[in-house]
């Protein structure tokens, strides 16, 4: 559990806020230099991977999963905390992949849904199917399949939370996910559909983050397994 402290801080500023504090870089500029480089690394990781691999991107949710294995395969995890849709195409564009993995992993939209990137923006629905529909086609011809996650659960009931993100809108964010992924033959699974119950919302560390335990990870890495390869024997708890 991170300290009461640091959980308003990161709802305050927003993820994007915390990355660029924790990497001291300043402005956009610094975080897309830090993202471009995060890139260069998960690239040179790439090449030293024998044999078919899956591929995790998207923004603190997924960046925070120990994932060692999907489908059998090892797993990179090349996701980036504060990443919004819209960075995300930038990154996995930078992402030099020395053959297509087996599943690429998508999991974004939180960042989207901060209050700093609707309030104001009439056109941020739209702006982020248009930036959906990119990425998926983008990603597509480029892995032997993608597997899109719904947006992880926020839990509005928690102090604090709706004063900085519109959680009412993540359904939303969720549906044009699921029909931006289908649209370029991508296959979509609300893979935290366990942690959106009272009690799963209650482990959350600040309401907008996952609760994850090996329990809940376990959860987590069946759902995306029966998206990525449903003929496979079930996953062993």
């Amino acid at each position: 559990m991170i300290g009461a402290g640091l959980a308003a801080a990161v709802l305050a500023a927003g993820a994007t806020a915390f990355l660029v504090s924790r990497h001291g870089a300043g402005g956009g500029q610094g975080v897309a230099a830090f993202r471009e480089a995060r890139a260069f690394a998960v690239s040179g990781l790439l090449k030293q991977v024998e044999g078919p691999y899956a591929l995790l991107l998207g923004d603190s949710q997924i960046e925070r999963l120990y994932l060692p294995s999907l489908c059998g395969h090892p797993v990179v995890n090349a996701a980036i905390a504060g990443t919004r849709i819209s960075g995300l195409r930038a990154v996995a564009g930078w992402i030099a992949l020395p053959r297509p993995p087996e599943t690429i992993v998508v999991t974004i939209g939180t960042n989207d849904l901060t209050l700093r990137q609707r309030t104001g923006h009439s056109d941020a629905t739209e702006r982020f199917r248009a930036e959906a529909r990119a990425l998926f086609a983008e990603l597509a011809p480029r892995a032997r399949r993608v597997v899109a996650t719904a947006v992880p659960p926020i839990d509005a009931g928690r102090p604090g939370v709706t004063k900085f993100y519109d959680a009412a809108a993540a359904a939303a964010y969720s549906a044009i996910l699921s029909e931006e992924c289908v649209r370029a033959g991508c296959r979509f699974v609300d893979a935290f559909a366990d942690l959106r119950d009272p009690a799963g919302l209650s482990r959350s560390p600040d309401g907008v983050h996952l609760g994850l335990d090996m329990a809940a990870r376990d959860a987590i890495a069946a759902r995306l397994e029966a998206a990525a390869c449903p003929a496979a024997p079930a996953r062993s708890p």
